[in-house]
């Protein structure tokens, strides 16, 4: 009996995390077909997904669920961005809500959205570890995070609303990795780190490599929920920074907001400019309880808190060696056309291999 397969639509497929994505589904004979949107082109071809270039304001969106029969939309168009800006707002924040109202006249079973546990906000109230069902708390300056939460309040005004699609938050501590770009990377990337005189705040770390392994585990299962992922274990900032081999910059909480924002205004960057997080969580934890992860989601990151700041810093040490690619570099269309190929070629022999062996078994039954 044939397997049932399921349709998946990612959106974000040209940006970071649906890039990453999409290829571990291609793999997957369950998901057919995989769609994927973007308001930009992929830089190159995907294998079996079919791809639109439409923004999340798209009116066709709701028709194209209907048609396709989609099961499960991952959404992880989100643009990142340090200052106010209105059109980001706009795809972020107003985008979601109308993929959310297409969702919801697809009859769309469920929705799975990428989140920050920052949203949390950085507070000196708060327990040790936060659960999935607390505040989603105040008014941040830089904008990425901003957006953030005034997305999951949006999020959650819907799901008191409308009994469906199903919605499922996966809200990240603090990525790092090799090839994505974010605000924790961009801070600790500096020689001289900027920190709050006097507090040594806990980190949690989530490796990207777990960051793409949660989405894909989570669409194959059905869970529903806000589920908080991070790497098992915490580390104080200052131990962060022993490992990185990083010189911290103790200056107090006003003076960075203050010096930050300036620069922010001004359109500068610098030493202080490039803390791309707020001072607050540079001075109170902001721990994200990991046990509705591990329990009902069943989800195991395989990095740990500190072997993804380990990873991070051992990417960063040997960056320092490789050569800025300009002009030589390698066509991502020719790399696929060489693949295919080298696959053929390899078909071809591996069939004249079985025949000369068939005939050498035949010639032997002969005699």
């Amino acid at each position: 009996m044939e397997k049932k397969t399921r349709s998946v639509l990612v959106t974000g497929v040209s940006h970071a995390w649906g890039a990453k994505l999409v290829p571990l589904l291609e793999e997957d004979p369950e998901f057919d077909p995989i769609i994927g949107i973007d308001f930009k082109k992929p830089e190159k071809p995907f294998k079996r997904m079919e791809f639109f270039q439409v923004d999340l304001h798209n009116p066709l969106i709701a028709e194209l669920l209907q048609v396709a029969r989609v099961d499960t939309v991952c959404h992880l168009l989100f643009l990142d961005s340090y200052m106010g800006s209105e059109e980001y707002f706009d795809q972020n924040v107003m985008g979601t809500m109308d993929l959310l109202a297409a969702c919801a006249a697809g009859e769309i079973n469920r929705v799975i959205i990428k989140s920050d546990t920052k949203v949390y906000g950085a507070d000196y109230l708060h327990p040790n570890y936060i659960t999935e069902d607390a505040e989603i708390k105040g008014f941040h300056q830089h904008r990425y995070i901003q957006d953030r939460v005034e997305l999951e309040r949006m999020v959650d005004r819907f799901t008191r609303h409308n009994k469906t699609p199903g919605v499922t938050i996966l809200r990240f501590a603090n990525v790092l990795g090799r090839t994505i770009d974010t605000p924790i990377m961009r801070y600790l990337d500096s020689n001289i780190v900027p920190t709050v005189l006097g507090h040594d705040p806990l980190f949690q770390f989530t490796h990207e490599q777990d960051v793409i392994a949660a989405l894909y585990h989570t669409i194959k299962t059905g869970a529903v929920g806000a589920y908080n992922i991070a790497g098992e274990g915490v580390l104080p900032l200052s131990q962060v920074l022993r490992i990185g081999g990083k010189h911290p910059l103790p200056v107090s909480a006003a003076l960075l907001k203050l010096t930050s924002a300036l620069w922010r205004k001004a359109g500068r960057k610098g030493v202080l400019s490039s803390v791309p997080i707020e001072a607050g969580y540079l001075k109170y934890n902001c721990l994200g309880d990991t046990t509705r992860m591990k329990k009902d989601l069943k989800f195991f990151p395989r990095y740990s808190s500190k072997d993804a700041v380990i990873d991070f810093f051992e990417h960063l040490r040997v960056r320092q060696y490789l050569p800025d690619r300009t002009a030589i570099r390698s066509d991502p269309l020719s790399s696929e056309k060489l693949q295919a190929w080298i696959q053929s070629r390899r078909r071809a022999s591996d069939y004249l291999s079985d025949l000369l062996d068939t005939f050498n078994k035949e010639g032997e039954h002969d005699q």
